[in-house]
């Protein structure tokens, strides 16, 4: 029985790292800008980044660069900025569902029905706690009731709900075969031996 515990690698930081910036680039210049009643939302690719990330590197990588892929972007945008600290908590949350879920007891993000219940739990996980956020926002400002809070968001709710079902499409599609590509690579065996 081996009872050596594995630390973080050189090899978890790159990946970490490198997932995280794939995150930040299809959330910043992949994406279309709604005006809103609180101010705006987006439709954006970043959240199908975000749950590749976690199918291909699992839980905690998985999670950390989808939080840190995103908050960077927030840090950027005055008008998200603020609450950056929230996104992370978000993006961390939804990609650590989703790599727990795909990589549990040796799956390793390599079947394709987990990945989907992962992809789906992940995504709409987030969609769930974003719109609920925006709702409970409206009803702190004085919505008079949860119906005009949730009229007062159908941009927010709208996007939120395109961004998690094109997220999962995205990242079941584009799983195998980026997986099938790291596995090729020295860098990539030694991702998926050390996990």
């Amino acid at each position: 029985m081996n009872t050596q515990k594995k630390g973080i690698s050189t090899y978890d930081i790159v990946a970490i790292a490198l997932m995280a910036a794939f995150v930040f680039v299809a959330t910043y210049f992949f994406k279309i800008d709604l005006p809103t009643i609180g101010g705006k939302t987006s439709i954006k690719l970043g959240n199908g980044i975000c749950i590749l990330a976690a199918l291909l590197l699992g839980g905690w990588r998985g999670a950390l660069s989808a939080a840190i892929g995103c908050t960077l972007f927030d840090l950027l945008d005055p008008i998200y900025a603020k609450e950056a600290w929230i996104t992370f908590i978000r993006y961390f949350i939804m990609a650590g569902l989703c790599g727990t879920i795909a990589h549990w007891h040796g799956a390793a993000g390599k079947s394709f029905p987990r990945n989907v219940v992962a992809a789906i739990v992940g995504a709409y996980s987030y969609s769930a706690m974003y719109i609920g956020s925006k709702i409970i926002g409206q009803m702190a400002l004085g919505a008079s009731s949860v119906t005009n809070a949730v009229l007062a968001v159908t941009t927010n709710i709208t996007a939120s709900l395109i961004n998690a079902t094109a997220g999962v499409v995205v990242a079941l599609v584009l799983v195998p075969v980026l997986r099938r590509a790291l596995e090729q690579t020295t860098f990539g065996q030694h991702v998926y031996h050390h996990s």
